[in-house]
């Protein structure tokens, strides 16, 4: 359609639009919006010219920016550019950084049983459950060297701060029994337990290691304790919501009760 209206240019003066497309054939329709829309197409093409240059202003003097942070900074600058046209012609220009990659902790060594330190051996772990009112996690902590549970919590969420807590918790409980340390704490990988609070916490006690579920002396233990904990009372009491399941786990961790002796945990 350009090639027609540049050759209607020459004989406008002379013919009707609706008298040359009779002569060309197609729809003088076609002919008319077209060149009706010159001027519109020439306004979007300077329009997309003054968007181009203001984009590359900004990239140019952040080529770190997304197009989320070039469109605030453009909007900063009173450029009038949309967002999704910011987004779009970072694209086509080529100036979309790429995605930042998270930067990962290298995952902690696993520890053989001979390199484990001296110490009265205490495992962690998170066991996970399924609620009327959401998801819950319950943290254990088993004295490996009696098979008894020295502390138990419940939370909505995995946290260091939490994990922390229900490790000193069964520290100073040992402690009440004249157990001294220092205390081997093993645990997996997990990022509540690898966090810097909760490391910084094991080192005032006594030394972390890292275990295997499968390997001698491991978390194998723990996870028993976890299916105790779950069928012998979690199941059997019908818990249905979190404040049932703190409730549980406090009396759970009372001094006074008798012992489970297949599972080793403590039942007020």
């Amino acid at each position: 359609m350009a090639a027609l209206a540049k050759l209607y240019g020459q004989y406008r003066k002379r013919l009707s639009i609706k008298g040359f497309m009779r002569v060309v054939g197609p729809p003088c329709w076609r002919l008319r919006d077209y060149w009706q829309g010159g001027v519109r197409r020439e306004q979007r093409g300077q329009l997309q010219s003054r968007a181009v240059t203001a984009i590359l202003g900004v990239a140019g003097a952040q080529p770190t920016y997304g197009y989320r942070r070039a469109y605030h900074r453009l909007r900063q600058q009173r450029a009038g550019i949309g967002r999704e046209r910011v987004r779009r012609l970072l694209g086509v220009l080529g100036l979309q950084p790429p995605l930042p990659m998270k930067k990962k902790r290298p995952a902690a060594a696993v520890v053989a049983q001979q390199d484990w330190p001296e110490g009265r051996r205490l495992q962690i772990d998170a066991t996970r459950f399924r609620l009327d009112d959401g998801v819950a996690w319950v943290y254990l902590v088993e004295a490996v060297k009696t098979r008894h549970c020295v502390a138990a919590s419940a939370a909505p969420s995995l946290s260091q701060a939490r994990a922390a807590n229900t490790l000193l918790d069964g520290h100073r409980r040992l402690s009440a029994l004249e157990l001294p340390g220092p205390r081997l704490i093993q645990s997996d990988a997990g990022s509540d337990f690898t966090s810097g609070h909760f490391q910084q916490v094991c080192r005032t006690i006594g030394q972390w290691v890292r275990c295997r579920v499968a390997q001698v002396g491991g978390m194998g233990i723990l996870e028993r304790l976890n299916r105790t904990f779950k069928h012998e009372f979690v199941f059997r009491h019908e818990v249905n919501t979190l404040a049932d399941l703190k409730s549980l786990s406090s009396r759970a961790t009372g001094f006074e009760g008798r012992i489970i002796r297949r599972g080793g945990f403590e039942v007020v």
